[in-house]
This record gives structure tokens, sequence and C-alpha cells, in this order.
């Protein structure tokens, strides 16, 4: 695990994060605190939204205050961001430009830290630090490690929709380290490259990589989402952060699940391996397109029917189930399902009252361990007449470690009344259910 940090800020940063702010970084002529909560299991539950319309704009990052040639402009990374961002310097002279500077020194200095800097007009702005993964920029040059640790930083938090949410970062980087919070459940991808310069090809190295989770709880302007004119490629086949592949594990494990990547290679420039990474996981909640929770409603929109905050919502097993707070896909809690006989086909059903209307699709997330014994999950739904519907799929299809959404359709000639799922199993396991949702 990587060194626990402290801030003086973070009762005011906690309330930041919970009230989903949807404003970028601070660069008023007030003081301000970056927009995080620095957590006790390391990681930073920082808020994206660094949009199109908000500084990053297309392969070549150009326009809305970049140019073309990336942010290297103008002598930028050869001096102090104190003596760097001057009153002549492009990223002042307008709104997307100085959005662009804000999550630049938010990214590269640590909280407490910030920069005063004045447009070609004389108007002041203050910009906050926050992550402090480039501390060294503050009075030094920025050589190549610090502008791959401050572009992975700034790549994690763009939102090409504009919507600020919370997501969960982590990386080696001294200003991050390693953990995972039940909070965010799915790993999104994994964001690397280097965006002050273009490479021998002409292109600017801004990559990314797919967690398991990028298109489980898919958020606007995210990975797994519809994206316009984003500002990284993913060149992987498989798309995969593949761990033994093209991408290293990080040391640090929660759960026996890597917290994250240490290592990847990709680029169709000289620059292919790149060791300054930013692995991001996120929530499974919906948001409004002014940042606010949807009560009741998971990420891609579905209405939450059973979320095991309080109880088992009247799910039976022959299996012992239990609302626990080991993991979860919504909220704090999730069904747990410990099976300790052995082969054979464990069934865990939702309670048989519901009204489901013909077409009706039914989902909920399930999370295997990653030496769980199951090897097929078969979702079932139960029409009204009595009779069964189900889908089976086997576990290879899907990942453990990790939480797999499945569905059921109710069929077009009745209305179904139960959902469930049956796990065929060679031994013990222990799995959980979230988020059903229909």
């Amino acid at each position: 695990m990587g060194t626990l940090k402290k801030t003086t800020y973070l009762a005011a940063l906690a309330l930041a994060t919970a009230l989903s702010a949807c404003t970028p970084p601070s660069y008023s002529q007030t003081d301000s605190a970056a927009e995080s909560e620095i957590v006790a299991t390391n990681g930073l539950t920082m808020v994206n939204g660094l949009s199109m319309t908000n500084g990053l704009s297309g392969n070549g990052l150009s326009g809305n205050g970049l140019s073309g040639n990336g942010l290297s402009g103008n002598g930028l990374v050869m001096n102090p961001l104190t003596t760097a961002l001057t009153s002549s310097t492009f990223l002042m002279n307008s709104a997307a430009g100085r959005t662009t500077v804000s999550y630049m020194i938010k990214c590269a200095l640590p909280a407490g830290h910030s920069v005063t800097k004045t447009d070609s007009t004389g108007a002041s702005y203050t910009f906050a630090g926050g992550i402090g993964v480039a501390p060294e920029w503050e009075t030094s040059s920025c050589g190549g490690d610090c502008q791959r640790w401050i572009s992975a930083c700034m790549l994690a938090h763009v939102n090409t929709a504009g919507i600020h949410v919370p997501i969960w970062i982590v990386g080696q980087a001294s200003g991050l380290g390693w953990g995972q919070s039940t909070s965010y459940p799915n790993q999104e991808g994994t964001f690397f490259g280097n965006i002050f310069t273009l490479s021998n090809v002409g292109k600017v190295d801004a990559y990314y990589c797919q967690g398991p989770g990028f298109d489980k709880s898919v958020v606007d302007g995210r990975i797994g989402a519809t994206q316009v004119g984003a500002p990284y490629r993913d060149m992987f086949a498989d798309g995969y952060c593949a761990t033994g592949y093209n991408c290293v594990d990080s040391d640090a494990k929660t759960g026996n699940v890597p917290d994250g990547y240490k290592a990847c290679t990709m680029g169709d420039g000289a620059m292919t391996a790149w060791n300054q990474l930013v692995t991001v996981w996120r929530e499974n909640k919906a948001y409004n397109s002014s940042g606010t929770v949807i009560a009741g409603q998971t990420a891609d929109g579905a209405t939450v029917g059973n979320d095991f905050e309080t109880s088992t919502n009247s799910w039976t097993s022959t299996a012992t189930l239990s609302s626990s707070s080991d993991r979860a896909q919504t909220g704090s809690k999730s069904l747990k399902i410990v099976y300790t006989g052995g082969a054979g086909t464990v069934r865990v059903a939702g309670p048989a009252t519901l009204s489901l209307a013909a077409g009706k699709r039914a989902r909920l997330y399930l999370y295997l361990d990653a030496a769980s014994a199951v090897s097929s999950i078969g979702t079932w739904v139960k029409k009204t007449n009595g009779t069964e519907t189900k889908n089976t799929e086997s576990v290879t299809d899907h990942l453990k470690g990790s939480w797999n959404q499945f569905g059921i359709s109710v069929p077009s000639s009745s209305t179904g009344s139960q959902v469930g799922v049956d796990l065929t199993t060679t031994g013990a396991f222990t799995a959980y259910i979230d988020a059903v949702t229909w």
C-alpha cells in the first residue's frame, strides 16, 4: 500500500465530493481546496469533468486553448510553474485554457500549494493543487516523468460529455497510492501517455486501456459510453489492460485483486513503454446533467428493485445469505452468498411477488471471488404460469474478482413473478449479488 496522505482540508473536501461538485478546479482570486477527499485506504476520490468544451479536444489536443503541438508551447515545461505561466502564455488568455491549467496544476501539485498568475489584461487567477503527482514542477522544470504523470492524471479526468462525477484514482505516484473502495466497485480503465509533445509520427501520445468494469455502470462521457472527440486511444486488440500480455498488475492487491496497473506497452510512436499510469474506478450511481445523484437508479438509468442495504430483501437459497458490507455495486452493502457444500447447482431466488410486464428485462450484478469454484451462471425468470426461462453462461466468458452484469427478459407471451440465478459449482464458494433492476 502507498503512504497515507493527510490534509487539513479533509472535512471540506469530503463535503465537496458528497455534493458531486460539477465545476472544474477553482481558478479564482479566492482561496479554494482541490475537489478531492484523500482517503485512509489510499487512492483519491476525485471529481472528473475535463470536458471537450473545457480543455481537451481531438486526437491532436487542438483548439480550446491547446496548441496542435500539445502543451509544450512557449517553454512551458522548461521552467518552474511559477515562471512558465506568463500573461502572454496562450493557456492564460481563454477560459478553456485556464480550465486546462487548473487541471494541470491540480494534478501536479499537492493540496495546500497553489500558483497565482495574471492574463494579458492583468486579471489575476489562483490555481489550487490537489493531487501532487509531480510536485517538482513548482520549483524546477518538468522532465519526462513529470510530463507523463501529469498527462495520465489529466486524461483520467476527461469527460467528453462535460458531466462531473466522482471517480477513484490510484497509481504508484507518491501523490496517489494504491487501494480500493467498496463505493467504487468498477475498474473503468487505465490512462497514460504524454500530452505535452507530439511523437515522432506527428501524434500526441494519449492512451487508455479498458478495465474489467469499463462497460459496467456506464457514465456519459467516460469509457464504455459513446464518446465524441475523446483525446485518448486504445490500441490493444482486445481493448483490455490484459495482465501478462500488454500490462503489468500493481504489486498492491485488495482481496487478491490488483488495485490497478503499474506498466503498459502501447503506442505508434517511438515511446511505447509507459510506467506512469493512473487507474480509475467508478461508482454505480446515476447522475443528471448537473452532476446530482438520481436516487434509486444505477448509472445506466435502470431502476433498482433490490439493493440489500438493510436486509436480504426476501431472497432465499440453500446457501447462507446475508446483507454484507464486504463489497457493493450500489450503496454500501450487497447480498452475500456463502455455500459450503459440494458439487451441484445452488439456486438463489428473489421474492415470488413481482409483476414484471411482458418483455421487461431484469438485470443483476454478480461478483465471484478470484478462486471461486462456480463454473456457470443461469439467470432465470419465472412466469406467472409457473414455467421458467433461463439464460446460462459459462464463467469463462466473465471476469472473476470483478462485478459482472447478467440479465433476463420476460417472454413476450407472459408476465414475470420472480427472478434469480442458478450457480453451478464444483464445491464451496462465496459470491455477491447487488443492484437488481427491472
